[in-house]
């Protein structure tokens, strides 16, 4: 069995095998296209890579998503192996393909100074428990939206555009110093996390899916801002932030996007809420739950996380 990276004719055998699981409602043309255009971004081409693991023939045993985040985590800042996608093609499952891909990657991540791996994993903790991963404890979580009687404020809420990217990042900077686990943004992250989105709900059918990213000001900076994704089932708060440490701005734009249309009942907002980010004045939070995703990590450096609640700075667009 041979680690190699999937590009051309391999990936699209691999997507062959993971669009059925993974596709999301998008045409097979439009899932090439998506993981494709991924790969095009400045952070995606240095950061993301397919890999497989094949047999002497070159056929496909299993396969998986390589990412490399730049992470804080205890107080010591590196970079995290993630791991997204884990697919086993099904003729050739139950013969420990996957557990060896991802050990043959980790080691790999571990001998080039990786502190950690993490995953999603929407099969449960058991499995990755036996690789030695640990779940680590997330919310999601409905967003009220208060509107007084005299309906929203009047406050300007703008499009984002790059320029914002800086600020934005700082913002996520300050707003998760004080947690002991959380991704460190720079620009090319955030643009490469905004078009994954944007790229999805592009490829998607017409009318399905929007993708919109607001921004408030102070002076000609972004002083708070809201990504969010639409669907027919409501929206979901992408990530969110506000240098204002009580995220009054934050409430403030919400309010002004939930009362755009009078005439409509107030959309579902769901949410991943990070525990240390503070609840604006205008907002509240509801429905507790358990993410259908499970996120787990597991030490490639020192002694193994034990992370709980409200320890994880992580919004829904980190999502890998």
């Amino acid at each position: 069995m041979r680690l190699v990276v999937a590009e051309g004719e391999l990936l699209e055998r691999i997507l062959d095998s993971t669009y059925p699981v993974w596709h999301d409602g998008l045409s097979r043309r439009a899932y090439s296209q998506w993981n494709a255009a991924q790969l095009r971004t400045p952070w995606g081409r240095e950061r993301l890579t397919r890999l497989a693991l094949v047999d002497d023939a070159g056929g496909v045993l299993a396969s998986l998503k390589r990412y490399r985040y730049d992470v804080r985590i205890n107080a010591r800042e590196g970079w995290m192996c993630g791991i997204g996608a884990v697919l086993t093609v099904p003729e050739h499952r139950r013969r420990g393909h996957a557990s060896a891909l991802i050990e043959q990657v980790l080691a790999d991540a571990r001998r080039d100074g990786a502190l950690v791996a993490g995953l999603f994993s929407e099969i449960g903790e058991p499995y990755y428990a036996r690789l030695g991963f640990t779940k680590v404890p997330m919310d999601e979580v409905t967003v009220n939206v208060q509107l007084g009687r005299g309906g929203a404020p009047a406050m300007l809420v703008r499009a984002g555009t790059e320029r914002d990217y800086d600020a934005i990042c700082a913002m996520h900077a300050t707003r998760s110093a004080a947690t002991a686990f959380a991704l460190r943004r720079d620009p090319l992250a955030l643009h490469y996390a905004l078009a994954k989105k944007r790229l999805f709900a592009g490829l998607s059918a017409p009318g399905t899916r929007q993708l919109e990213f607001f921004v408030a000001e102070e002076g000609a900076s972004a002083a708070a801002y809201v990504v969010l994704s639409q669907n027919q089932h409501g929206w979901t708060l992408e990530e969110a932030g506000d240098r204002d440490p009580a995220g009054a701005r934050l409430g403030g734009m919400l309010q002004v996007l939930a009362a755009r249309e009078p005439s409509l009942r107030a959309p579902l907002i769901r949410a991943w809420w990070p525990p240390s980010f503070s609840v604006p004045p205008q907002l509240s939070l509801s429905r507790r739950t358990d993410p259908k995703d499970v996120f787990m990590l597991r030490a490639l450096q020192g002694t193994p996380y034990d992370l709980g609640a409200g320890e994880i700075f992580y919004w829904r667009s980190d999502y890998f």
